[in-house]
């Protein structure tokens, strides 16, 4: 078996190039089954409104919501190009998020070696998380990209000291923090693992000539800064945000390798996981021992690229400060996370740990394949809220021919929105909504009603959530005639 294994492993290292293309490809072609059938949901709804709108009005926006504009202004471009139906939205993320598949494996390839990133491709094709926010249209699949992208020409600027080298990286960290500001966590594993190599070949730390980049990226982001500093405190971020737990932190791991939240996880699926955790501490520390200097730097930098964001998280959740923590800020660090998994498989294998290392890369490949099948079944299941988006089988259900769909409040509408284009939707809220955060691209809507009097539809369906803070209902030419339920989402129909 091992001869076998290792034959294998030598003629794929010899095209890994190929290989690398390849699993790529997979990458996409699974977000994209994945995507088949979901409804777009609010963030994503949300996505689409702010590209549509003009730059001007665009920046205005994303200035009094939690994240920078860059990502919205790829989509538009994305979108005026491409059209802005679902599948080519959704592919603009899922070709991100294949890249980052792509660049992973040179990345590994440069730190370790051919025949190691092939090993760890398997690993990081089948990572049920990566295809879940892989076809979102959101700028979690972006900004993998750009730090991936950045950890390899940071690999290769400080092995090279070429000016361009670090020039361009100095563009990528400034480009990742206008797309996301969580991206500042890989920033940080890169300024850590600097840090250590200094020390590690007796360099003066401070003296290093790549900290002058990193200011030249601060630079490029001030303009936003002052944007930054009042999104701070005056936070727009949702109400669902969390600190970095030790219960959150299991979530994480089950959500990473068996797409099931800690709560819903196992028995079996958890005595699995603590298998892969055991063996997985058990291989790291054997294979650290044996690593010469060259392979321990790449470890050091793959492990840091996932570890500092679970730090970072954690620091910043301890009290007083709010937390701001939600399970898709680790989709931009999870190839550091799948990665790693895959150099110990691998390392293990060549020190002569066969047994150890082909359980652990067996049982992790399986759980990872169940995870993709459980995404299969709940899709883009919203674990904050804790239901399903219901968008399309309403529409499918109910149709919308001489119809007027009322939603609870701006939330439902604009998680309603883009499957419902060519409906009459409306939302119901009677108190004035505040220009910041997610609802600030309906503040004037002419969808919004106050009452049921400016309506004049056959039929009114009013569509309302668990949670919902108001209720319509219709004045006295209206008479429900039946009511639905979908998991969390309910529906009065009304008839004049």
């Amino acid at each position: 078996m091992k001869k076998t294994v290792d034959v294998i492993v030598a003629i794929l290292a010899k095209y890994w190039v190929i290989v690398a293309i390849f699993a790529a490809i997979i990458t996409l072609l699974i977000s994209m089954y994945e995507s088949i059938g979901q409804s777009v949901w609010f963030d994503e709804g949300y996505s689409i409104m702010l590209a549509q709108r003009p730059v001007h009005e665009l920046v205005a926006l994303t200035s009094v919501d939690a994240h920078p504009p860059l990502y919205y202004l790829f989509l538009k471009l994305w979108g005026s190009v491409f059209g802005w139906s679902e599948l080519a939205l959704r592919l603009s993320s899922a070709i991100a998020g294949a890249a980052s598949v792509g660049l992973m494996v040179v990345l590994i390839r440069k730190l370790f070696s051919p025949k190691i990133a092939v090993v760890v491709a398997p690993f990081l094709v089948l990572a049920p998380f990566l295809a879940r926010y892989n076809y979102e249209i959101r700028m979690y699949a972006l900004i993998s990209c750009i730090g991936i992208l950045a950890t390899l020409v940071l690999v290769t600027a400080y092995r090279t000291r070429a000016t361009k080298w670090w020039v361009l990286y100095a563009l990528l960290v400034a480009m990742g923090m206008y797309t996301l500001y969580m991206s500042a966590v890989i920033w940080l594993a890169h300024v850590v693992w600097l840090a250590y190599e200094d020390h590690r070949h007796h360099r003066p730390i401070i003296r290093q000539r790549h900290w002058a980049y990193y200011c030249w990226a601060v630079i490029l982001f001030i303009p936003w800064l002052p944007t930054v500093i009042n999104q701070v405190f005056n936070s727009a971020l949702p109400p669902f945000m969390t600190a970095m737990t030790l219960d959150q932190a299991v979530n994480i791991i089950t959500m990473l390798l068996g797409y099931n939240a800690s709560w819903q996880t196992g028995a079996w699926l958890s005595v699995g996981l603590m298998i892969i955790g055991l063996l997985f501490v058990y291989l790291l520390g054997k294979v650290w021992r044996a690593s010469g200097s060259r392979y321990r730097q790449g470890i050091v930098l793959v492990g840091l690229g996932f570890v500092t964001g679970i730090v970072f998280y954690t620091l910043t959740s301890l009290p007083p400060i709010p937390p701001h923590f939600m399970e898709r800020y680790t989709l931009h660090i999870a190839l550091f996370f799948y990665a790693i998994i895959g150099i110990v498989v691998a390392l293990g294998w060549r020190i002569g740990y066969y047994k150890q290392s082909a359980v652990l890369g067996a049982l992790t490949v399986f759980v990872m394949g169940y995870g993709l099948f459980t995404l299969h079944d709940v899709g883009n299941y919203n674990f904050q809220r804790l239901q399903f988006v219901q968008a399309k089988t309403i529409r499918s259900d109910i149709g919308c021919d001489q119809t007027t769909f009322v939603t609870a409040g701006p939330y439902g509408y604009i998680d309603m929105w883009y499957d419902f284009q060519g409906c009459d939707l409306r939302f119901y809220q009677p108190d004035d909504i505040l220009f910041s955060g997610g609802f600030a691209p309906v503040n004037d809507s002419a969808q919004r009603i106050k009452n049921s009097n400016s309506l004049d539809a056959k039929r009114i369906v009013f569509v309302y959530f668990d949670d919902s803070t108001v209720s319509m209902t219709p004045d006295s030419r209206y008479t429900q005639v039946g009511q639905q339920d979908f998991n969390k989402t309910h529906v009065k129909i009304y008839e004049r």
